[in-house]
């Protein structure tokens, strides 16, 4: 059974992992409304491309324009995150089998259960309420949890294949910290995303020097907004939207110095030097994009890859976390 375990938390990782990057590929295209229906697509669990069909969908639903190649993208989604529920329900049958094995994480695979079918309800919610900008940043920010929880209880599900005897590496607190504040950011990331923030500043460091606009950070974090309206393409003003901006460009500022305390702290280690000499370049790539999104104004390629990478900068994180769960102590350099 424990073999079983470990086969499937190996997979629903790879097919998280695709859930999370094709999630923000899907909100990047604006797909997300290419389907008005949930669960289904105009009627059909696959949307069929023959002109009859197409022609009776559009007149039961004649405010969305249907663009095929985008409801596939939304579908195939939809697919996948099915996909990783099943596999997540093997998982709580298993741990419901193992229950009994000391150190097997039971109450993790439930919370992992509970946590995505709550992401299932966001994931309808954002179709049904018109991409209401909470509800995608909350799908957004379950998504990320998902990811953090099924590569935390892979670190668990190994431990009993591979029982960490030698005494385990205490190099640093500093990862929980780097690990929360990345998973913030994120946060932030998700709901300049779902406010359509990223064009409202036009220079990359100082947001709008010459212009009037002043940034409205009550506006543009009111968690609170009008549900009914169809926020493709933002409702917020201009003044809310640069608020956001900024306050993605401080929450930046705040990951890249709690990594580089990180980095300080693995550095002696030379268990972590792949990890080490990794970050930097991430974090280093990342903003880099982060830049070139607000000058170019925010192309599609470009906002696809600043989500990719971060979701590479948390995957890094975690995987450190697995090797400080496993690694033996060992002498710092001189």
């Amino acid at each position: 059974m424990q073999k079983w375990a470990w086969r499937l938390i190996n997979l629903a990782a790879l097919l998280a992992l695709c859930v999370v990057l094709l999630g923000g590929w899907t909100r990047i295209s604006d797909a997300g409304l290419s389907c008005p229906d949930w669960p289904g697509c105009y009627g059909h669990m696959v949307l069929p491309d023959h002109p009859e069909i197409l022609d009776k969908a559009q007149q039961v639903y004649p405010e969305t324009p249907i663009e095929h190649h985008k409801t596939q993208l939304e579908m195939g989604h939809r697919y996948l995150a099915g996909g990783l529920g099943v596999l997540i329900l093997g998982l709580a049958l298993i741990a419901y089998r193992m229950r009994n094995l000391a150190g097997y994480p039971v109450k993790e695979s439930y919370l992992l259960l509970v946590l995505v079918m709550v992401q299932a309800l966001f994931g309808m919610w954002t179709v049904t309420l018109k991409l209401y900008p909470p509800v995608v940043t909350l799908h957004l920010l379950g998504g990320v949890l998902t990811l953090t929880l099924i590569l935390y209880l892979r670190v668990r599900i190994r431990k009993l294949q591979q029982p960490a005897t030698q005494e385990r590496a205490k190099v640093t607190r500093l990862l929980p910290l780097a690990t929360g504040v990345l998973i913030l950011q994120i946060i932030l990331g998700g709901w300049t995303s779902s406010n359509y923030a990223g064009p409202a500043c036009q220079h990359w460091l100082s947001c709008n020097p010459d212009s009037e606009i002043q940034p409205d950070f009550v506006t543009g974090y009111n968690p609170v907004a009008v549900i009914g309206p169809n926020y493709q393409g933002g409702l917020l003003p201009v003044e809310a939207r640069a608020a956001i901006q900024i306050g993605h460009r401080l929450g930046a500022l705040i990951v890249v110095i709690s990594c580089l305390l990180l980095i300080c702290r693995l550095y002696p280690y030379k268990a972590f030097r792949m990890e080490v000499i990794l970050l930097p370049g991430l974090l280093t790539a990342q903003l880099l994009l982060g830049v070139l999104n607000v000058v170019y104004a925010v192309p599609s390629h470009l906002a696809i890859l600043h989500h990719g990478l971060a979701v590479a900068l948390l995957v890094l994180l975690l995987w450190i976390y697995s090797r400080l769960s496993f690694a033996v102590k060992e002498n710092q350099d001189a």
